[in-house]
């Protein structure tokens, strides 16, 4: 459940956006916009603000914990890229069904430490600085509605400071409620990819409908581009470390999420710029009209959302598509999304079967030449549940045969070996 952690890390950011607006508007002065009367002005709240965030921050990191050394949660540990927790290679593994019947029945050679990266490795790679632009396209949409929704209800349809301060926390509570949806979804999918496509699809779906809801002054339409594009912003962002840790390992997630929450910054200062610019302009050239005003920003921003859904359908999210030495001859591959992977050699195209690619994939195993330790095994009790861990089938033998050449676990008759 990866996603639904990491959604649920980053939700206290989306949250902060709900009662933020009415708090703001309080300590600057409620009138500040249109009168410019102040009650503690701009510079003290942000001193304010701040300290308070310091302490509560302070505070909450009093309880942060590393995992002990070797913590692992279903076979998956911190090293652990997403398709290699379940990577073997068939070999004998045991299952004792009395104290002096073992027979081979399970895997227990296994290659996910053969996959894991380095950070320098995770961030020189190709599909990292893919995943670094799609990111920064799912984000400024929602990023620039969300800074600029409460000038767009004052401006464009004369509501007030208060009804844009509510307007504003609603699209904080859409904010909140897409970073713990989506995660969760992906967690029930198996995959983050489809959910980030389906995300930018919908948001430049939006964003070409913006336009035309302002210049027919639509209330409800504006207001519902804007609460749809909060919800996929908050979801991309609350996926994005789950998406990071299944591709370059969890122990690469704090510096490769760092390194791509700048995408998040550049979207946020560039566009923002870009955004006021664009906006400055327009106002002059329509002083008069003022659905004309917002038209132009939300076109521009429409590329660079375009560009990145169509390099998110090209992020090789799958280890295979990354591992799987190519063919004679190949040129391109895809994964479709019925999840067959195609493989384009000149001008044949071909979607190989599960059975191929399965084959395909054990023969590149099996020709792997640094084979990593066995998985641990754990051998149980079945009367009292006591158990023991050994790191790999031969630690258990050597045990079983050592010493009185005694199995502690035999004494109960039965027992089973374990491999995780």
């Amino acid at each position: 459940m990866r996603g639904v952690a990491a959604g649920l890390a980053v939700c206290g950011f989306g949250a902060g956006s709900i009662f933020s607006p009415f708090t703001q508007n309080a300590l600057i002065g409620k009138d500040y916009a249109k009168t410019g009367t102040v009650f503690l002005g701009i510079e003290l709240t942000f001193v304010i603000l701040g300290s308070c965030y310091f302490v509560v921050m302070g505070l909450c990191s009093i309880i942060l914990r590393m995992p002990p050394p070797g913590y692992h949660v279903r076979g998956i540990n911190i090293h652990t890229v997403k398709g290699a927790e379940m990577v073997y290679v068939k070999s004998s593994g045991m299952e004792l069904t009395s104290s002096t019947d073992v027979k081979p029945t399970l895997p227990v050679l296994d290659h996910s430490a053969y996959f894991s990266m380095t950070l320098m490795e995770s961030l020189q790679s190709y599909q990292y600085w893919m995943i670094y632009f799609m990111f920064l396209g799912a984000e400024i949409t929602g990023l620039l509605i969300i800074s600029k929704i409460q000038s767009i209800a004052s401006n464009q349809f004369g509501r007030t400071a208060n009804e844009a301060a509510s307007i504003n926390s609603g699209l904080g509570g859409m904010n909140l409620l897409g970073r713990l949806i989506l995660p969760l979804i992906s967690d029930l999918l198996g995959a983050r990819k489809p959910l980030y496509c389906l995300s930018l699809a919908v948001q430049a779906i939006c964003l070409g409908c913006l336009p035309s809801a302002l210049a027919n002054h639509s209330f409800g339409g504006t207001l519902a581009c804007a609460f749809i594009i909060g919800f996929f912003y908050g979801g991309g962002f609350g996926m994005i470390p789950a998406f990071l840790a299944d591709q370059f390992g969890a122990k690469n997630v704090g510096a490769t999420h760092g390194v791509i929450l700048t995408a998040w910054a550049i979207a946020a200062v560039c566009g923002g710029l870009i955004f006021t610019a664009v906006y400055n302009a327009q106002s002059h050239i329509y002083p008069n009209d003022v659905s004309m005003w917002y038209n132009l920003d939300f076109r521009w921003i429409l590329a660079p959302v375009l560009f990145s859904f169509l390099l998110s359908l090209f992020i090789p999210a799958n280890l295979r598509d990354r591992k799987l030495p190519r063919a004679p001859g190949e040129t391109f591959r895809y994964r479709f999304i019925n999840g067959r992977l195609i493989r384009f050699t000149g001008c044949k195209v071909h979607m190989l079967t599960a059975a191929e690619e399965e084959a395909e994939w054990q023969t590149y195993l099996a020709g792997l030449s640094n084979l990593p330790q066995s998985k641990p095994v754990e051998v149980v009790s079945s009367e009292n549940g006591h158990s023991r861990e050994y790191g790999h089938s031969s630690e258990y033998n050597h045990s079983r045969h050592s010493g009185n050449g005694v199995d502690p676990f035999s004494q109960n008759g039965f027992g089973k070996v374990q491999v995780y």
